[in-house]
């Protein structure tokens, strides 16, 4: 797969996992708790993406495979866990402010493993992305009054733990076939869970309450989609770009916002929105050819 496609996979989801606070919110409404939404997207995703695996993985199962994922479906549980708590802990704005603190973290897990300092485009790249977050949450607006420290905490787990999914998904076997890896991955964190939090609503008649199509939607967007892109695009593209595009979900959840669900989104937010789109294109630009031509110009003129 080239480079380009790989960008826009690991793009795509995540617009997907920015999809995913819709579906959050409605399901809070509608009176379901966080343990369920968090244990109904790893299950059904995991049984989503096994049967996807059944008909287009061409690679043959083996146990050490389950064994080699483990720190990646427990960071993936991780990540869905606290993520669903900060949500019903504080405002989307400010959940998603401090689960963003992902792109510095996996920019600095990229730096230590690789035993390199981050390039001058990423550290661009890391402050767009800071300044652009706090104007497109609204946090700039509304302020940080009244915070809620354990959907704080949640928030900055969930964000850490994302930032290692996006970490072990580049470095844990990434040759293994995407479907077979995603779904062992994402069913492994579904067992993981379900051993903290046992998924009673299978048995209580909850599934039948509105939860089975929030699950199956919740499991598309936050597990199926963002994880199989993020398993073919990271091994080619590296873990401190993956994660400076995941940015790419706070714009997701703004337009989403504006157009489906017809909130109000200020001038500022939208500025907050731009300038995120350009700090992921920051890291894809070229500046030596944009500048080499420059100093031929000037050097012709001279």
């Amino acid at each position: 797969m080239s480079y380009w496609k790989s960008v826009l996979l690991v793009l795509a989801g995540a617009c997907s996992y920015g999809v995913l606070s819709f579906f959050m919110k409605l399901s809070f409404q509608m009176g379901f708790t966080p343990y369920e939404m968090s244990s109904s997207q790893l299950i059904f995703g995991g049984l989503i993406m096994t049967i996807v695996a059944v008909f287009f993985s061409k690679q043959k199962f083996r146990f050490r495979y389950v064994l080699t994922l483990i720190p990646v479906s427990l960071m993936m549980a991780s990540s869905s866990f606290f993520y669903h708590q900060a949500v019903s802990r504080m405002s989307a704005s400010l959940a998603i402010v401090f689960f963003f603190q992902f792109t510095w973290i996996g920019v600095l897990l990229e730096s230590i493993a690789q035993r390199k300092w981050p390039t001058a485009e990423k550290w661009i790249s890391i402050v767009m992305l800071g300044i652009g977050t706090i104007l497109a949450s609204g946090i700039g607006e509304t302020g940080m009054q009244n915070i809620n420290l354990s959907g704080m905490a949640c928030g900055l787990l969930a964000g850490t733990t994302f930032a290692f999914v996006i970490f072990f998904s580049g470095r844990i076997l990434p040759d293994l076939n995407p479907y077979l890896r995603s779904a062992l991955s994402i069913s492994l964190a579904a067992v993981m869970l379900s051993l903290v939090y046992p998924p009673a609503y299978l048995i209580n008649g909850r599934l039948w309450e509105g939860l089975l199509p929030l699950g199956l939607l919740v499991a598309l967007f936050g597990s199926v989609i963002p994880i199989f892109c993020l398993a073919v695009g990271v091994p080619r593209i590296g873990n401190g770009l993956a994660t400076i595009l995941s940015a790419a979900e706070l714009p997701a959840v703004v337009l989403l916002s504006s157009f489906l669900l017809h909130e109000q989104v200020s001038l500022p937010q939208w500025g907050g929105v731009l300038m995120i789109l350009a700090a992921i294109g920051v890291p894809q630009i070229k500046w030596k050819q944009l500048i080499a031509p420059s100093h031929a110009i000037h050097k012709k003129s001279a």
